[in-house]
């Protein structure tokens, strides 16, 4: 659920006022409305995603959480500040690095879908184990999985520093001395996806985010191209608008 804030406080993060004092004198020359009736009452409290506010006849909004996807292309870190490397966020110009973040990370090399965003619980719904969101890679790797080793892929592979969760696999190309594989982990360890692969004797030699739960990679998004998702459609899409259970 948004969050309800005063009306005064929120005609300053839309840009319709300069400060509150100033939202209150525009509040009492009858300049505000919210939906179809004039609001003076500078304490009236408003739902940011669901009331629409219009001053001087325009509407105006304000959202208080953002929500990016990005498809990450190579050799882009994801982080919010690096001193050496480019950075997700400098893809983004209307996310400020000071206050929006990826969700997880994706390797150096890896490209694919990455959310970029400013909701801290979402991030961590969405990226905690318990709560088994399945992220899928596509991956080209060498050599031929055979049934022990995808079955070892499955039932989770000790690492040397954790056992990785049960995951999902489906091999669906053979293309000569390698294979075209998809992997779906609930979790995100470092290099999780290329150390489950190289424990099974497989190198990974590209490696993409196609999915993060039903939110799948637009077709039409390029590498480094982003489009902006409302709150509504990240759960629809990643949990069938579940957001307890994410």
């Amino acid at each position: 659920m948004s969050e309800l804030i005063r009306l005064d406080r929120f005609l300053v993060l839309a840009g319709a006022a300069k400060s509150r004092s100033d939202a209150k004198k525009i509040l009492k020359s009858g300049l505000v409305q919210i939906g179809d009736r004039i609001e003076k009452n500078a304490e009236a409290h408003v739902n940011p995603e669901s009331d629409r506010v219009f001053f001087r006849g325009r509407e105006i909004s304000y959202r208080q959480y953002r929500y990016f996807v990005l498809n990450k292309p190579q050799d882009v870190i994801s982080a919010t500040k690096d001193r050496i490397s480019n950075t997700v966020m400098q893809l983004i110009p209307e996310a400020d690095p000071e206050k929006y973040f990826p969700v997880g990370r994706l390797d150096k090399d890896t490209e694919g879908l990455l959310i970029i965003t400013n909701d801290g619980d979402f991030s961590h719904r969405l990226t905690s184990p318990r709560k088994k969101v399945f992220k899928t890679y596509f991956a080209r790797i060498t050599g031929i999985p055979t049934e022990e080793e995808i079955e070892r892929l499955q039932n989770g592979i000790e690492l040397s520093d954790f056992t990785s969760a049960p995951a999902r696999f489906e091999l669906l190309k053979k293309c000569g001395e390698e294979s075209e594989c998809l992997l779906s982990i609930t979790e995100g360890r470092f290099h999780q996806v290329k150390r489950m692969y190289q424990a099974v004797g497989h190198t990974v030699l590209y490696l993409k985010r196609i999915a993060i739960g039903g939110l799948r990679l637009p077709d039409d998004l390029k590498p480094g191209e982003y489009k902006e998702y409302t709150r509504e459609q990240l759960y629809e899409a990643i949990n069938g608008f579940d957001p307890q259970a994410i």
